[in-house]
C-alpha cells in the first residue's frame, strides 16, 4: 500500500463538512422567508421595482449557476480544485449578504434599486458559487460510497439546523429592538401622543443587527470545510480540455435520468420557492398573524427537521420514488389544500391552530422533498460516470441550481406582477381584500398545480431500486481496479528504482 493511500475520514471531518451547510441556507432561508416584507414594506421599492430586481437577480444568478460548474471542474490550483472556491466565495458572500440587508438612506427609488441589484444581486451569484464547490467537495473528500453518504448525511442535517437559526435569529433580533415582522403603517410612530409602536428605522436597524449576526456565521462556519475537511486528487488524473465542453453538454442531454431530474427539481423549486417568499406576507395580511409569523416558521422548520430522519428511514425500505410520492400526496398537497380553505368566517378562534397543524404538516412533506432531491441527485451522478467515465459531479450540481434558478426567477417575476394587479400598496393601513385572496391562491394555489406535474415526471424517472444497485456495484469494481492498477504503477517505479541503485 502507497504510503499517502488516503485514510479514512473522522467525525472531525464529518462535523465540519456539516457546518458547512449551515451557511447558504441560513442566508438563503431568511432571504427567502423575509426579504419580499423587508424591500416591500421597510425600504418600501414599489412592487413593480420589486419585480425588476428580483428578476434580474435571479437571471444573472441562473446564468451563473450554469457556468460555474465548468469553471470548478477546470480549476487546478496548488490549494486544491475547490477549496480556493469555498474560501473566496465565504468571505464575499458574507459581505454581500450584510449590504443587502443594510438601509443606504437613499431617498431616490432609483438609487435604492440600483443598490440592491448590486448587493442583492451579487450574493446570489457568490451563493450559487459557493453551493457548487460545497456540493462538489464530498465527490473528493473520499472515494468510498459510504463516507459519501455520511458526509451527506451531517450536511443534510446541518442545513435544516440552519433553516431553524434563520428564524431563530430573526426572532431574537425584531424581540430585543421590540420590533414586528415587517412595516406596518398603522402603528408607525406617534399620532396624538399615543406610541403606536415601532417606527420603520426600528425596523431597519433590526434588520441590520440581524444580518450581521448571519454574516459572521457565514465566514465561521463557511471557512470549516476549508479546514477540516481533506480535498483528494483523482487517481486517473482526469482533466477537461476546455471551461465549456460542448461534446459533455451534448452527452448530459442524451442522459435521460438527468434529464428527467432536471425537470423533477425545476418543477419542486417553483412550488417551494413560491410557497416561502410569499408566507410571511399571506400570514400577514390574509390570515392576519403578523405577530405569529415566526412562530409559524419556526415550527414548519422544526417539523421538517424531525421528518427529515424519518423519511431517511423510510427510503432504505421503500425507495426514493415511492418516498417522493407519498410527500406530495400525503403531505404537501393536503397542507395547500388547508391554506385554501382556511378562513375565519369557517374556522373562527380554531384559526391558528389550524394554521400551526398545517404547517406540520406542510414542514414534513417540504423535508422529504430536501431529502430525496439529494440522494437522487447522487444516483444520476454515478450513473452517468459508469456510463460516460468521466466525474463531472460540479457540471451537474451547476446545471441542476440553474434549473432551480429559472425557476426561482419565473416565481418571483409572477408573485409580483399578481400584487401589483392586486392593488398591493406597503403604504395601505389595510390591504384590500384582492391582495389577500391574490397572496392566498399564489402562496396555496401555485405548488399543487407543479406538484402534481412533477409526479408524472417522478412516474418517468428511469433510475429504480435495483438499477442503483447494479450501478454502485459496477462502480465499486471500477474503483477496485483503478486502485490496483496505481499499485501495480507503484511497484514497478520502485523496482526500476531498486534495479538501478544495484
Amino acid at each position: 500500500m502507497p504510503a499517502d493511500y488516503p485514510k479514512s475520514l473522522r467525525f472531525w471531518n464529518y462535523l465540519c463538512y456539516g457546518l458547512a451547510g449551515i451557511p447558504a441556507s441560513l442566508s438563503g432561508n431568511t432571504v427567502g422567508l423575509f426579504f419580499a416584507v423587508f424591500i416591500l414594506e421597510v425600504i418600501q421599492i414599489t412592487p413593480t421595482q420589486n419585480s425588476i430586481l428580483t428578476t434580474t437577480t435571479k437571471v444573472v444568478s441562473s446564468a451563473s449557476a450554469f457556468f460555474v460548474g465548468f469553471l470548478v471542474n477546470t480549476t487546478n490550483t496548488r490549494w486544491g480544485k475547490v477549496k480556493p472556491w469555498l474560501f473566496f466565495t465565504a468571505i464575499s458572500s458574507a459581505a454581500c449578504n450584510f449590504f443587502q440587508w443594510f438601509s443606504p438612506g437613499v431617498k431616490s427609488s432609483t438609487g435604492k434599486l440600483i443598490w440592491y441589484l448590486v448587493f442583492y444581486g451579487g450574493f446570489n451569484v457568490l451563493l450559487t458559487g459557493y453551493g457548487n464547490a460545497r456540493d462538489t467537495l464530498v465527490m473528493f473528500a473520499s472515494s468510498e460510497p459510504s463516507e459519501r453518504d455520511t458526509l451527506n448525511t451531517y450536511l443534510s442535517a446541518f442545513q435544516i439546523v440552519g433553516y431553524i437559526l434563520s428564524a431563530l435569529i430573526q426572532q431574537g433580533t425584531f424581540a430585543l429592538f421590540h420590533a414586528d415582522l415587517g412595516y406596518d403603517p398603522c402603528s408607525n410612530g406617534t399620532l396624538n401622543g399615543t406610541d403606536h409602536g415601532p417606527s420603520r428605522d426600528t425596523e431597519k436597524t433590526a434588520y441590520m443587527v440581524a444580518a450581521a449576526v448571519g454574516s459572521g456565521l457565514f465566514v465561521l462556519f463557511g471557512l470549516t470545510a476549508v479546514l477540516g475537511v481533506p480535498e483528494r486528487k483523482d487517481i486517473r488524473g482526469q482533466q477537461q480540455s476546455s471551461c465549456f465542453p460542448v461534446d459533455d453538454i451534448k452527452q448530459l442531454v442524451r442522459h435521460r435520468p438527468f434529464l428527467m431530474l432536471f425537470v423533477i427539481e425545476a418543477l419542486l423549486e417553483l412550488g417551494i420557492y413560491t410557497k416561502q417568499t410569499n408566507t410571511a406576507l399571506m400570514l400577514q395580511y390574509t390570515f392576519d398573524m403578523s405577530d405569529q409569523v415566526l412562530y409559524v416558521i419556526f415550527v414548519y422548520m422544526t417539523a421538517a427537521v424531525v421528518a427529515i430522519f424519518l423519511w431517511n428511514m423510510a427510503l432504505r425500505r421503500i425507495g426514493r420514488k415511492k418516498v417522493i410520492c407519498l410527500g406530495i400526496l400525503l403531505f404537501l398537497l393536503p397542507h395547500n389544500a388547508a391554506l385554501l380553505i382556511a378562513t375565519e368566517d369557517l374556522l373562527g378562534t380554531a384559526l391558528r391552530p389550524f394554521i400551526y397543524a398545517s404547517s406540520v404538516l406542510g414542514g414534513a412533506g417540504e423535508g422529504c422533498m430536501y431529502i430525496a432531491q439529494s440522494v437522487m441527485s447522487t444516483d444520476v451522478i454515478d450513473d452517468f460516470e459508469l456510463k460516460t467515465d468521466k466525474k463531472m459531479a460540479s457540471v451537474l450540481y451547476s446545471l441542476w441550481a440553474f434549473s432551480r434558478g429559472v425557476m426561482d426567477a419565473i416565481s418571483a417575476a409572477a408573485s409580483n406582477w399578481i400584487l401589483q394587479a392586486a392593488n398591493y400598496n406597503a403604504d395601505n393601513c389595510v390591504q384590500p381584500n384582492t391582495v389577500k385572496q391574490a397572496l392566498r391562491y399564489v402562496t396555496a394555489g401555485t405548488p399543487p398545480a407543479v406538484y402534481v406535474i412533477a409526479l408524472l415526471f417522478i412516474w418517468l424517472y428511469p433510475i429504480t431500486e435495483e438499477s442503483r444497485m447494479r450501478t454502485k456495484m459496477a462502480l465499486d469494481a471500477r474503483r477496485a481496479e483503478a486502485d490496483e492498477e496505481e499499485r501495480a504503477v507503484l511497484t514497478s517505479t520502485d523496482d526500476a528504482s531498486v534495479q538501478e541503485i544495484v
